[in-house]
């Protein structure tokens, strides 16, 4: 994935939007701090930030001893 993230980085610039992923929403790869300020500022009151699906098991079961019911830096 590294090596994909760094073509789509070198082809397409700053800010790359994946769209039309079968049963996925869009993915926006941002590689340039400012514009990710700019992405977070229009996102508007309520940004839409879903979790990963091995994120959500990992923390709910593998170590659910140690997250227990907290989310962590990144909600689940």
């Amino acid at each position: 994935m590294a090596r994909v993230s760094q073509l789509l980085h070198q082809q397409y610039g700053d800010v790359v939007r994946l769209s039309g992923l079968v049963g996925r929403p869009d993915l926006l790869f941002v590689y340039d701090a400012d514009e990710t300020e700019r992405v977070y500022r229009h996102e508007g009151t309520t940004p839409y930030r879903p979790s990963m699906p091995c994120l959500v098991y990992y923390k709910s079961i593998i170590r659910y001893h140690f997250f227990g019911r907290l989310a962590g830096l990144v909600g689940v």
